[in-house]
């Protein structure tokens, strides 16, 4: 996050709060709150750390789902991937072998 131009309409200039050095610490306060509120967390991209001093009573709120249940555990969701690997790869093995098949019924002796 940068500051883009000098005007006063930009907003004020402040200082994230987290590791990143120089320009690359200062945005304007406006800019760094409606974007940290759309990613939903205070992660700054570039350095991974925490951006301190964004307001954020929105933030919680950029986590929860639309449907207001409870996000899925990491555990089930690393499962729910694991499991469509599965059946990818039983896809693909069942198209391979279809082809397989094809290939020998037309071209074999006949």
């Amino acid at each position: 996050m940068k500051l883009v131009g000098g005007s006063p309409e930009s907003g004020i200039p402040i200082e994230l709060g987290c590791s990143c050095k120089g320009d690359l610490a200062a945005a304007h306060k406006e800019c760094a709150e409606t974007w940290f509120k759309i990613r939903g967390n205070r992660t700054c991209e570039i350095c991974g750390a925490a951006a301190r001093n964004v307001a954020g009573e929105f933030m919680e709120q950029g986590n929860e789902t639309s449907d207001g249940s409870p996000p899925a555990p990491a555990a089930e969701q690393q499962r729910f991937w694991r499991g469509h690997r599965f059946v990818n790869f039983l896809l693909a093995c069942m198209v391979f072998a279809f082809v397989i098949s094809w290939l020998f019924h037309f071209n074999g002796p006949g």
